[in-house]
């Protein structure tokens, strides 16, 4: 778990300068996984969301999110392009009818207004960090 967590604190690096997050602070930010504040996502049943920067109800952030083993996110949207890469566990991704198995260490750029979907395996939770430009929104699918 602390070779994922690091992996993660480094790909979050890169993410936010290939994006090009601008930022005013003069101090590093260094939060071990103890420190990080994890809070309960009501719109998903046991999901737990814990934002390093940003504030995904008003623009641009970067979160780590978890959610239960076997949790499904029904097709949907999202206004803003979504950069996620899968911390833990193992997310089956589908986009256009096509599934992908996606486990510790996988990168995913969806393109905002692209519909997709995602479950978590049965056999543990998942955790993932995601991006967005923009505030975070998410809008069922039409089939």
């Amino acid at each position: 778990m602390r070779v994922e967590r690091m992996l993660l604190v480094g790909i979050a690096g890169i993410i936010v300068g290939l994006v090009g997050v601008a930022s005013a602070q003069t101090k590093a930010v260094v939060w071990p996984a103890a420190a990080i504040k994890w809070t309960d996502n009501a719109a998903v049943p046991g999901a737990k969301a814990a934002t390093l920067w940003g504030d995904p109800a008003k623009g641009a952030y970067g979160a780590l999110k978890q959610v239960p083993a076997g949790t499904v996110l029904a097709a949907h949207t999202h206004k803003n392009d979504s950069h996620v890469v899968t911390v833990k566990g193992s997310i089956t991704l589908e986009i256009d009818g096509k599934k992908t198995v996606l486990g510790s260490g996988s990168y995913t750029m969806i393109p905002g207004g692209v519909p997709h979907s995602a479950t978590c395996g049965a056999g543990a939770a998942c955790e993932y960090f995601e991006h967005m430009a923009g505030a975070f929104d998410s809008t069922p699918a039409k089939h």
